[in-house]
């Protein structure tokens, strides 16, 4: 007798990652700086693939002193199955020691800050009671915590590689520290990131960079996940005419050595052309030495914060990138590009964004020719628009932010299942309380 075939077992969906994420800062929906903005974008796709915990540095003061980060911590809570964060006390005596022992044993300052007993006993706390599959570690000076966890998988979201970082800031501003600064991150980034089942980059330079440094590195481009559908439909206003702006954090060294280059040997020149131009300048906390330029007849103004980045970029005719140093991929220049904003950058302003001189943005490295191209764009309404409408499509698609949660979601199951190319890197455990003591990697620079 032929008996019916017994009906195939359904097939049951694989759990969502338990993913651990670490971070130097909190982040959140209002967050405003590049930096903070990006880790809120990507949180956001991880948690609509993974169950997410997070663990990070909040200021010393806690959220009842600053209204900021008791938004974040809000934020975060709707993302996240946990959140937990320590104080990072920043006193004038751990500068000191910081620094000294950047001097003596080749260790970068800012990651000496970031090594903290709070942050280590909340680590391994964290790691017993959330039992996460991957630890996603974001920011260079946070990679030393992949000592901590014995054995659990880890990615290094490397966001900036600060080897590279460093390279131009050196070359810019040649002198004994900001070299030795150089080779401090050189040798950490070596040291550490073989550790890690990948080093994710927002730029292909930034891996070949770290793959240079130490062959052991497997560091991946993912991009950034800026293009979401939210971003895509959003109407863009009408831009004010004659209007040049530039938003950035003022505590980022990149974007103070750039303002300064170009208020001192650009703006002039436009004003110059173009008397009745005006240059606006977004973020908080400016120094006095860029804000004493905003005089009476200089055309430049200083607005402080502003709540809506994205309208802020698609009230500019230009947006300006005048950056000369940096690593990664800058997101003032992806996200004036959504925003349908004329771009006009130096070369490092648009790496790593695919954009294209003269197609997607104007590109010049040299003062006179930065200034013509924002004179030509500001006086020409066909080619302003022939490059906002270029630099949005282009954006909207080498940035979207679905095809970055499926990228980076296969490479968490890849480091959750051990399934990388070549087996993990071992990691002993650490008797608790004890960290490695700092050495450089062999045949590392």
């Amino acid at each position: 007798m032929n008996l019916p075939e017994s009906p195939a077992p359904a097939a049951t969906a694989a759990p969502a990652p338990r993913v651990l994420l670490l971070a130097p800062f909190l982040y959140g929906e209002a967050s405003a700086n590049g930096g903070a903005a990006l880790c809120w974008a990507q949180l956001k796709e991880l948690a609509g693939v993974a169950t997410v915990a997070f663990l990070g540095f909040r200021g010393a003061g806690g959220a009842d002193a600053d209204p900021r980060e008791a938004r974040d911590l809000a934020s975060l809570k709707t993302h996240c199955a946990e959140v937990d964060s320590v104080p990072l006390r920043i006193e004038r005596s751990a500068v000191l020691r910081a620094r000294l022992g950047s001097l003596a044993f080749g260790e970068p300052e800012l990651a000496r800050l970031c090594r903290t007993p709070a942050m280590e006993s909340a680590l391994r706390a964290m790691l017993l009671r959330f039992r996460p599959d991957v630890v996603w570690i974001q920011f260079p000076q946070m990679a030393q915590y992949v000592a901590l966890c014995e054995g659990v998988p880890c990615v290094m979201d490397v966001q900036d590689a600060y080897s590279l970082s460093g390279f131009r800031q050196a070359q810019r501003a040649p002198g004994p520290r900001n070299w030795l600064n150089w080779v401090a991150w050189a040798r950490y980034e070596a040291r550490h990131y073989p550790r890690f089942a990948a080093a994710l980059t927002l730029s292909e330079q930034d891996a070949q960079v770290l793959q240079a440094l130490n062959p052991a590195t497997r560091a991946l481009s993912m991009g950034l996940p800026l293009a979401d559908e939210q971003v895509l439909q959003r109407a863009h206003g009408a831009a004010v005419a004659n209007q040049v702006g530039f938003a950035g954090s003022f505590g980022h060294q990149p974007n103070l050595e750039g303002m300064a280059w170009f208020l001192r040997d650009i703006w002039p020149r436009v004003r110059e052309r173009m008397p009745q131009a005006r240059f606006v300048v977004a973020g908080r906390n400016p120094p006095a030495a860029l804000t004493a330029q905003a005089g009476d007849g200089s055309g430049i103004e200083f607005s402080g914060f502003v709540p809506d980045i994205h309208a802020f970029y698609a009230s500019n005719s230009v947006t300006v990138v005048p950056l000369v140093s940096g690593g990664g991929v800058k997101i003032k220049t992806v996200e004036a590009m959504l925003a349908g904003s004329a771009v006009v950058s130096t070369r490092i302003g648009v790496e790593g964004t695919g954009a294209l001189d003269g197609c997607h943005a104007m590109v010049a490295d040299e003062a006179q020719a930065f200034a013509d191209h924002i004179v030509r764009v500001l006086s020409d309404d066909a080619l302003r628009a022939r490059l906002s409408e270029a630099a949005r499509q282009h954006a909207g698609v080498a940035f979207s932010a679905r095809s970055w949660r499926e990228r980076v979601l296969a490479r968490v199951n890849e480091a959750a299942g051990g399934t990388s190319a070549g087996p993990l890197p071992s990691r002993p455990a650490l008797p608790s309380g004890e960290w490695p003591a700092y050495s450089p990697v062999e045949g590392s620079s």
